[in-house]
């Protein structure tokens, strides 16, 4: 499309989950309790919490080189930790998203296919899949089944509904990517993405005002919203030369690069 649509996986930055791990190998430290004083089951146990303990350190190590920008780093401690918990959808999950955001689909995928054989059901790992698959493959058949797949699931899930909504709108089904972007607004209308993508949609259609309320309605909720500013302003243009006072309409070039994806 030629105006901006923002994902959200520029939202899914700040919301980076931390890894489940227990961190009670922290507490025997703290205890001092020595090995040789446990019985073998304690000891065994007592083994696994120093595992879980290093995994957690090594994961809280990659998420500050992820909220940095070092990425390349964060995907090498994502690794250190996965090495202690192999069976962590979060650490997967996480790895995935500092690759994605490299511009590694491939790499992202099959970390978020390695989630999956974990756990089928994990829906952050579909969702991410999905939008690895649009927004870096350009396979928008493909992530709109897997949407498909999260929201038969979950029907509230707003970031599928906005990953399938602009997925259809890069196919040009224009109808379908609005009524995905209508839901998202109705489940989380506080937040400024659905709107300007909604805004995005009827402005491709035509629908000039609505599309300028949309706009603001985004603006409103975050004034640092520079994406939403910009296509106010080029759908200000258009109502201009639609009521034939302006000269030529201003093109907004594509927000979807591969820093802002995941």
């Amino acid at each position: 499309m030629r105006y901006i649509i923002t994902a959200t996986i520029i939202v899914l930055l700040a919301a980076l989950a931390m890894p489940a791990v227990s961190q009670s190998g922290q507490d025997l430290s703290i205890q001092n309790i020595s090995a040789q004083n446990l019985s073998p089951q304690n000891q065994s146990a007592a083994s696994q919490s120093d595992r879980t303990w290093s995994a957690q350190y090594f994961s809280d190590q990659a998420d500050s080189y992820f909220f940095s920008g070092d990425y390349d780093n964060a995907v090498k401690s994502y690794d250190r930790a996965l090495q202690l918990a192999p069976n962590s959808t979060v650490l997967w999950n996480n790895r995935g998203k500092a690759l994605a955001i490299q511009g590694k689909f491939d790499d992202a995928i099959s970390s978020f296919d390695k989630s999956l054989s974990i756990d089928s059901n994990d829906l952050e790992a579909l969702n991410l899949k999905a939008t690895a698959l649009s927004q870096g493959k350009s396979d928008f058949d493909g992530a709109i089944a897997i949407f498909d797949q999260v929201l038969q699931a979950n029907a509230s899930y707003f970031d599928a509904w906005i990953g399938k909504g602009m997925a259809l709108a890069n196919q040009g089904n224009l109808y379908t990517s609005l009524a995905c972007f209508n839901k998202a607004t109705e489940i989380k209308p506080e937040d400024p993405t659905g709107w300007n993508n909604k805004g995005v949609v009827l402005r491709e259609m035509g629908r000039y005002q609505d599309a300028l309320n949309c706009f603001n309605q985004a603006i409103a909720l975050d004034m640092n919203y520079d994406t939403a500013r910009q296509n106010r302003e080029y759908t200000l243009q258009d109502i201009d030369e639609a009521t034939g006072s302006t000269s030529s309409s201003s093109y907004s070039s594509p927000s979807q690069s591969t820093t802002n994806m995941l």
